[in-house]
């Protein structure tokens, strides 16, 4: 059933930038539109929506992290079957369904011609995949999976899947595993260890030869970067040819990066945040991290008032031509820890964020302008997770 709200001059908490980290001003009334607009729920009844592929305005397929699929279309919801087997409940418990399952799904760019359809999942045989399909009669046919993580008992975390062109994706394995500077985790650093890093490879799975050749190795491999926690949101910006990844850090030092062909991001080296536990992470000084990997471009540490959180974003989108002409040019981000959709200005590192009833995983802008969001609840054992799509 869908469910509208109307917003007129609506009121923000504005978090301001100062040195790249961020100050919460609370009650601070910032108004994104003079103009009203609207939120409609459109969907409902998923436990964590974490994918969207957008085929048209009202046309979407859209992941279920307890690996189900959906086909949305002019209001009707049905379930896709053949998908494969995923960790989930129980396989090895809760923390394998907030880091693992049936995670992203992406069209191939020339969708319309050859209906490939790709998605990432946490398989239940404990590696990171992913494959690609067609769909005939609400079913997954002439399945195939294209890339298999080289790790075993792999957690999950981030899974995003981005077109550069036609011929090429990217793929992001997270590795957000407890590190400290006097017990350090360093898969993201190991380059025989596919987590910790973003992948570039062809629309068949295989290695482009044009992928950086990195220390220990003769040729190329899949990794394009590495030193990544946990990347949750990439970003590919056709006109500026630049990726983007939005970055989990442990307790506060999440991180906004322009990724770079072979270079190491410093995880678990060098990072703004701390431990849960308050323990330090950082292993060398930001001075000799400058000398061999790339700082982020804006980092969010845990504000004094927050009750010990940072953002914990969820996802990126860089919005132009939208029905909100507010949110133009700029990037839009999911929080989890805070429940807002925030928006972010590279400019002058200002962020905003509209309260939201939900954990905002995912947000993809329609060909129509309007914005579409996946939103999680708190209770991740109860199908009470929605869509929202937000329109003048």
């Amino acid at each position: 059933m869908m469910t509208k709200h109307k917003f007129l001059g609506v009121i923000f908490f504005i978090l301001i930038s100062c040195k790249n980290n961020l100050v919460v001003v609370p009650d601070s009334p910032y108004s994104i539109s003079q103009d009203s607009f609207t939120m409609d729920t459109i969907a409902e009844g998923f436990v964590i929506p974490y994918g969207i592929a957008i085929v048209g305005d009202d046309e979407y397929f859209i992941t279920d992290r307890i690996g189900k699929l959906f086909h949305f279309q002019a209001g009707n919801l049905t379930e896709i079957g053949g998908m494969p087997g995923v960790v989930t409940f129980g396989t090895p418990g809760l923390r394998a369904i907030l880091h693992g399952g049936l995670m992203d799904i992406s069209l191939h760019p020339h969708y319309a011609d050859n209906s490939w359809i790709y998605i990432s999942y946490l398989s239940d045989d404990g590696h990171a995949k992913v494959a690609r399909f067609k769909v005939n009669d609400q079913m997954a046919t002439q399945f195939e999976p294209i890339f298999t993580s080289r790790s075993e008992n792999y957690t999950g975390n981030g899974m995003r899947i981005v077109w550069e062109d036609e011929d090429h994706f990217f793929l992001n394995l997270g590795n957000s595993n407890w590190s400290t500077s006097t017990n350090p985790v360093m898969n993201a650093q190991d380059l025989h260890d596919d987590a910790g890093k973003i992948h570039r490879l062809l629309a068949d799975g295989s290695i482009p030869a044009d992928n950086p050749v990195l220390p220990g190795f003769t040729g190329p491999t899949s990794i394009w970067s590495y030193g990544h926690r946990d990347v949750q949101g990439l970003y590919f910006e056709p006109s500026t040819h630049t990726l983007f990844g939005l970055e989990h850090g442990p307790k506060g030092g999440d991180e906004l990066n322009l990724i770079e062909k072979g270079k190491n991001y410093g995880w678990p080296l060098f990072s703004y945040g701390i431990n849960y536990d308050g323990a330090p992470v950082s292993m060398i000084s930001e001075d000799s991290a400058k000398t061999f990997t790339v700082l982020p471009e804006h980092y969010w540490t845990v504000p004094t008032n927050s009750g010990g959180q940072a953002i914990a974003p969820a996802c990126l989108l860089k919005v132009d031509d939208s029905n909100i002409p507010d949110w133009n040019g700029y990037f839009l981000l999911g929080s989890l820890a805070y429940r807002r959709l925030m928006k972010y200005n590279r400019q002058t590192g200002e962020t905003s964020g509209l309260t939201i009833e939900g954990r905002v995983r995912t947000i993809k802008q329609l060909p129509g302008g309007d914005i579409i969001a996946l939103i999680e609840r708190n209770d991740l054992r109860k199908a009470n997770g929605f869509i929202i799509r937000i329109s003048h």
